[in-house]
This record gives structure tokens, C-alpha cells and sequence, in this order.
């Protein structure tokens, strides 16, 4: 009978051993995810704050009968890595689009972002490091099969706009 007890006692021990860790465990983990997903949403609104001071934009216009919309930004999101970003865009389908920053609207005096693989929606490309962005004041959307500007825009700081 003694032996039967212990067996009980050996087998609700590592029941409870079992699934006691992986329910503090579970509970543990809900709590660091809150923990965590507060953390995220400070910093998300601290580094989404320091975007818009650095930002500079302009607004997207089609040129030569393309259509070509949407706004445009230039974002630093940490230190040394800067984004172009195109919010809400709506470009013509071209077969071989590029995103250029420009100087005074002119791609040749410029640095090219990127290939176009969509055309609507939020686009997103990087900056090169060793890319001013001071040392331009546009951006170009050029197709290069058939020579083309698609649209342009104007960069201004946003503190020159409030």
C-alpha cells in the first residue's frame, strides 16, 4: 500500500511539474508580450515622431500625359539609414519604371533608388548611406525602355511648410 501512495505522489508531482512550468511559462509569456508590445508602441510613436521632424516631401504630379500621384518623403528612420517613401501612389504601368533623387528635376544629376514593381499603394526605397539627400530637391519617375519622364515632385522641408 505504501508503494502505491508513493507511485500516486511520484505521478501527480510530475503532472503538476509538467504542466505547472508550462502554464507559468505561457503566463509569463503573455506578460513580457504586453510588456513588449507597450515597449513597441512607445518607441513606434518616439521614431514615427523623429521621421516627421526630418521629413521632407512633395507631391507627386505626372508629366507628358502620364499619370503620376501621391505624396513623397524623405525619412531618416535611424542613424545612417534614410528611406523614400511614396504614400498613396498611383503611377502609370510602365515596363521599365525607375525612382530617381534628382537635382532641380534633371534624373541624369541624380541617384537612382530603384525599379518600380508595383504601381499603386505605399512604396518604399532606400537612401544610400553616402547619398546627401540635401543635394537634391526632387524626385523623378522615369521609364528607361522608351526615355521617359513618368512624374516628378518637388521636395520641401516640412518645417518651411508650417
Amino acid at each position: 500500500m505504501k508503494k502505491e501512495i508513493k507511485f500516486i505522489s511520484a505521478a501527480t508531482f510530475f503532472y503538476l511539474l509538467v504542466f505547472g512550468t508550462f502554464a507559468v511559462g505561457e503566463e509569463m509569456g503573455k506578460h513580457s508580450n504586453e510588456m513588449m508590445t507597450d515597449q513597441e508602441k512607445g518607441m513606434g510613436k518616439h521614431s514615427k515622431d523623429m521621421m516627421m521632424m526630418d521629413a521632407r516631401t512633395g507631391m507627386l504630379e505626372g508629366a507628358e500625359g502620364h499619370k503620376a500621384a501621391g505624396k513623397v518623403s524623405i525619412v531618416h528612420i535611424e542613424k545612417g539609414k534614410t528611406l523614400l517613401r511614396l504614400s498613396s501612389a498611383t503611377i502609370d504601368k510602365v515596363p521599365d519604371g525607375r525612382v530617381y533623387l534628382a537635382k532641380d528635376g534633371d534624373y541624369q544629376k541624380g541617384v537612382e533608388l530603384g525599379k518600380l514593381k508595383k504601381f499603386s499603394g505605399d512604396l518604399e526605397f532606400k537612401i544610400p548611406h553616402n547619398v546627401d539627400t540635401e543635394d537634391y530637391n526632387s524626385v523623378v519617375v522615369w521609364c528607361k525602355k522608351f526615355n521617359v519622364e513618368i512624374g516628378r515632385a518637388s521636395l520641401e522641408s516640412e518645417m518651411m511648410k508650417k
